[in-house]
């Protein structure tokens, strides 16, 4: 049995906004040496050098510099994503006329039409 639509909703938007956070901690540091990189591209002989000497010099701290902004834009960008996603699902099951929670999966091989 699906939940509520007002759960589900709520479901949706907060898997968004964790994912949202998850990928910018997970990649922050990255992008932080990257724009380092290109900002002063004499400075460094390479990625790991950069990530290295940020590191060294101002912590971990360092490289997570400008994650605020970032944040914000991934958390608000990927739960509207998710929810908007699965609004859309369900207005195509109810124009289907499919239960709610019904998969929407097409029941033949769509390779068929696709290399034929």
């Amino acid at each position: 049995m699906a939940p509520h639509p007002v759960i589900q909703a709520i479901i949706d938007f907060s898997a968004g906004a964790a994912g949202g956070t998850a990928c910018v901690l997970s990649g922050q540091p990255f992008d932080t040496a990257k724009v380092k990189m290109q900002t002063f591209p004499t400075m460094y002989r390479g990625f790991i050098h950069c990530f290295i000497s940020t590191f060294r010099q101002v912590g971990l701290r360092g490289l997570y510099k400008g994650t605020t902004p970032a944040l914000i834009a991934n958390i608000a960008e990927n739960a509207v994503l998710f929810l908007s996603y699965g609004l859309c699902q369900d207005a195509v099951r109810f124009m289907s006329r499919m239960d709610k929670g019904a998969d929407l999966r097409l029941e033949e091989d769509i390779s068929d039409y696709l290399f034929t």
